[in-house]
């Protein structure tokens, strides 16, 4: 079934919250958007039928592993994931939020700061 990535992500909680382990959900998350009907026509027609079945293959162990993985650390750390859906923030420390909004801050304004002085860089060399 095809899903955009957009769309996965509350269909994904959703489906927590009915009861469906992590896992799954993130095997669906991962690949709802990866197989859809384009990109496989794409894969095939610029490489070929051989590449077509490794990005398949590539994408179904990787699900499949990546969800057994988050299954195991949901057991590991006995978390209830149908009760934590919407309180993800709230797992985290606040320094720790605090911290990384912080970083993001500076990172928005440096990127900021950067993208003015390339422009006024190109604007002169013309």
């Amino acid at each position: 079934m095809y899903v955009c990535a957009t769309s996965s992500t509350p269909i994904a909680a959703a489906l927590i919250l009915k009861g469906l382990n992590p896992g799954a959900a993130l095997v669906f998350l991962i690949a709802g958007p990866a197989t859809n009907a384009a990109t496989i026509n794409i894969v095939k027609n610029i490489f070929n039928t051989r590449a077509l079945a490794i990005y398949l293959s590539m994408i179904v162990i990787c699900a499949l592993a990546f969800g057994f993985f988050v299954d195991w650390v949901y057991a590991l750390l006995d978390i209830q994931a149908s009760a934590i859906v919407g309180q993800a923030s709230e797992m985290i420390p606040y320094n720790i939020r605090l911290a990384a909004a912080l970083i993001l801050t500076i990172l928005i304004f440096y990127n900021i700061q950067v993208q003015l002085k390339h422009g006024a860089k190109h604007a002169h060399s013309h």
